[in-house]
């Protein structure tokens, strides 16, 4: 079967990553492109496609790769402030696109992203929230029957600071002018999980948080509470601290918890172990996720591309759409607004103000 001709543009940390560990193993996919301005990572992709010995041609502007390069797919893999911008470029020139979360930093943004894809539904957007795709998470979302209809559904992340990011603009992912703040930034992931389970929209959100202890020197939160209230009765919270001490081996204490409570029993995912509890039988099952790639969530972006390019082929719809990109961000952009201006947010305000309806309208 022919390959997917792939442009990546952005060749930091995660975009050599999944050139390395996603794209390249794929018999799906061929790099013929990479877009980076940046030029210590022009000069290492540079010297890992001459040391592989593939004609891989790099560029330093999107738009004259967009001009003279001949490819199917856009992998977007740049700082989040850039996202809106070389989205729309790309659905504008025909490109299917995988985009790295969130879709956009603001409400104009994701705006401008829905709309340009409006114009082109022929083209498959894939925005990659890997988490969908992640082995554990799989197997909680095919399992769910076994606690019945879902109550509660909670989140903790209690991790260490953001890692250094270089580029034109060092450490952007500190700064919420360019990252959209961390509830954005970081836990858009989360609350995709939170809609995923829900299946309904939110109603509205509350959030309290600050930046006093890591992050004292910028505007980003370093650590949170939030609630989300759905239409259907379902509550989810999260709970994210970033400046907990690095795991480093140690048995009872968890980076990521994952939990859902049903009427009829409970599933926790704590890092890459499943635990279901069944209230009738009174009977534990669990299931452990080796890894072999820790490197950049390799591991779950490899069933997302292969997904991916199944939908390019038979023209199909990811599962991680424009939707899912749209609807986790509002979320968290609620989130972000609730914590910084201390009160509850609704969706319903968030729709009036930016003229942006949180579901698709009825055909």
């Amino acid at each position: 079967m022919e390959k997917i001709k792939t442009a990546v543009i952005g060749a930091g940390m995660m975009g050599f990553s999944q050139i390395r560990n996603c794209f390249e193993p794929l018999e799906e996919y061929e790099i013929v492109a990479v877009c980076e301005v940046y030029e210590p990572n022009i000069r290492r992709i540079s010297d890992y496609f001459r040391e592989t010995g593939k004609p891989v041609r790099i560029y330093e502007s999107y738009r004259e790769l967009l001009e003279k390069e001949d490819f199917s797919l856009a992998a977007i893999v740049t700082p989040d402030y850039l996202h809106e911008e070389l989205t729309v470029a790309c659905i504008e020139a025909g490109k299917h696109v995988r985009l790295e979360k969130p879709m956009a930093t603001t409400m104009e943004g994701l705006k401008a992203v829905l709309q340009a894809h409006e114009k082109r539904p022929d083209l498959v957007l894939q925005v990659g929230y890997e988490l969908r795709y992640a082995d554990a998470i799989c197997k909680m979302r095919n399992n769910l029957a076994e606690i019945g209809s879902p109550k509660m559904i909670w989140c903790h992340e209690f991790r260490h600071p953001f890692l250094k990011k270089e580029g034109l603009i060092p450490d952007w992912i500190r700064k919420k002018a360019y990252s959209g703040g961390t509830l954005l930034e970081k836990n858009c992931h989360h609350f995709d999980l939170f809609n995923m389970v829900a299946k309904a929209k939110p109603k509205q959100v509350y959030a309290s948080g600050d930046h006093t202890t890591e992050y004292a020197d910028t505007d980003v939160l370093d650590s949170a509470f939030v609630t989300v209230e759905y239409e259907n009765g379902i509550r989810a919270s999260l709970s994210l601290c970033m400046f907990a001490p690095e795991l480093k081996g140690q048995k009872h204490m968890h980076a990521l918890e994952f939990g859902i409570l049903g009427d009829k029993g409970r599933m926790e995912l704590r890092d890459d172990e499943l635990f279901v509890w069944d209230r009738e039988s009174r009977g534990e099952n669990h299931y452990t996720y080796l890894r072999n790639n820790f490197e950049a969530h390799s591991e779950d972006i490899l069933p997302s591309l292969k997904d991916l390019a199944q939908c390019i082929r038979e023209g199909k719809r990811p599962d991680t759409d424009v939707w899912t990109g749209l609807q986790s961000a509002m979320v968290a952009i609620a989130a972000e607004k609730s914590a910084a201006e201390h009160r509850i947010v609704t969706i319903a305000e968030m729709e009036r103000a930016y003229g942006i309806s949180y579901l698709p309208k009825e055909p």
